[in-house]
């Protein structure tokens, strides 16, 4: 029942002020996520260096304190896409794929969020990295996901980081072009698919290419000025750039007149820099994988459903995306797969209602799983903290609190009640070069 009047409530509320004037149209929804970009270096997270267009969009929508995403990239983009755990889906690690020989993400056992939308009735594009499928081997597979369109980068297994400026692979729309300069072919591509849809609601996953944006890129003054601490001036420019690129698809949305109906998702994720092979050396993962580590950034600007420059404490996973995603469509497929998200539609809103929030968020690499709440967290290598008190994770719980035990227990609990790991992205009989 709280879940329909939550679905009402939105369709009334996109009803006014669409752009195009059609009351009851779905809204669109775009949702970038940002590899290495962390809380602290954007500035409405307490950077010193500004990010003038991310910063607006907070001041436009709902800025999320406690994110987490898994430790390693295709974890994360694989638990962003379908909504499950890697426990379920089996991505524990990170894959390079066609190193390997892997075909990757199998679109007849997993539904992504585009398929859902493509059924919806959405028209849905991708511009940037897909790295759950090697694309040399399986040139469809971004159309067996549920992309129309696409432009994304083509890897290979000896490809090197080049600059802005060198020659790189992309796959448009299923053909195959060398460009000069990927990352702004991609920006151009989403820019113009924005300007051109107007007459059905449209889905943009802009997993952003971010390599090679600045090798020995000279230092403005404004850059020196701004950069943190140790921060090197060229991730300084990273950012920078990163956040010119957002504010290009930002603009493309105003001029064609889409913003009041445009749902906006800006994330980010940290991964580790452990490889497969090393993912069974439990004590290594100790240092790399932290509460600190697994939090990123969430900055969510929902037109008419949230009144904006608004701080949310509420508890959010990367399973989460996929049934708020969902929800903002008015989607309910009929053969739903089992999802571990829960939409985080309720914190938009404002809700205060604790039973229309999650209690606890989880995240998983290699064996390593941790498990937190509001304030403690615990892993499967029997570490337990209290993360408001030691937020660095380097101390034992005081034997004087008296509420640790049960928080303890409960975490444990909750970490019991998860089943082994599926498979993972190998043809059965083939071996998992983490276990090499």
């Amino acid at each position: 029942m709280k879940r329909l009047t939550r679905l009402f409530l939105l369709t009334i509320a996109f009803m006014v002020n669409t752009p195009q004037g059609h009351a009851g149209d779905a809204p669109n929804i775009i949702l970038i996520l940002v590899e290495g970009m962390s809380r602290d270096s954007i500035g409405c997270y307490g950077s010193g260096q500004p990010t003038h267009h991310i910063d607006q969009l907070a001041k436009s929508g709902v800025r999320f304190e406690t994110v987490w995403s898994m430790a390693a990239d295709t974890p994360t983009v694989v638990t962003l896409l379908t909504g499950q755990y890697p426990f379920r889906h089996g991505w524990t690690q990170h894959y390079d794929l066609p190193q390997f020989g892997v075909h990757g993400l199998n679109a007849e056992r997993f539904a992504t969020m585009a398929r859902f939308l493509n059924d919806r009735g959405y028209k849905t594009v991708i511009g940037g990295h897909w790295r759950i499928n090697d694309l040399n081997r399986q040139p469809d597979a971004l159309q067996q996901h549920g992309f129309q369109e696409s432009c994304v980068a083509v890897e290979t297994p000896t490809e090197n980081s080049g600059t802005d400026t060198s020659d790189a692979t992309l796959l448009i729309n299923g053909k195959t072009q060398v460009v000069k300069n990927q990352v702004e072919r991609v920006s151009s591509f989403l820019n113009d698919f924005v300007q051109r849809n107007h007459d059905q609601p449209f889905f943009i996953y802009y997993p952003m290419l971010t390599e090679g944006f600045a090798p020995n890129h000279p230092e403005t003054a404004d850059l020196k000025k701004h950069r943190k601490g140790k921060q090197s001036k060229n991730a300084a420019f990273g950012i920078k750039r990163i956040d010119q690129l957002i504010g290009n698809l930002l603009d493309a949305v105003k001029s064609a007149g889409h913003e009041e109906n445009t749902v906006i998702l800006l994330t980010g994720m940290n991964a580790t820099t452990i490889g497969s092979s090393q993912t069974r050396d439990e004590e290594a993962l100790d240092h790399v994988v932290s509460d600190q580590t697994l939090r990123v950034p969430l900055i969510v600007r929902a037109p008419n459903i949230s009144s904006g420059n608004r701080v949310s404490p509420d508890l959010i996973d990367f399973t989460d995306f996929l049934p708020t995603v969902l929800e903002f469509a008015g989607l309910q497929p009929e053969r739903q797969p089992q999802l571990d998200g829960r939409s985080f539609v309720p914190s938009l809103l404002g809700s205060e209602d604790p039973f229309q929030k999650r209690s606890w968020i989880h995240a998983q690499l290699g064996k390593l799983r941790m498990v937190r709440d509001w304030e403690h967290m615990i892993d499967t290598n029997n570490r337990f903290h209290d993360l408001l008190e030691d937020p660095e994770q380097q101390q034992e719980i005081n034997p004087l609190d008296k509420i640790a035990p049960g928080r303890r227990q409960r975490l444990q609990m909750i970490m019991d009640r998860f089943p082994k790991d599926a498979a993972g992205p190998f043809p059965q009989g083939n071996q998992n070069p983490g276990d090499r």
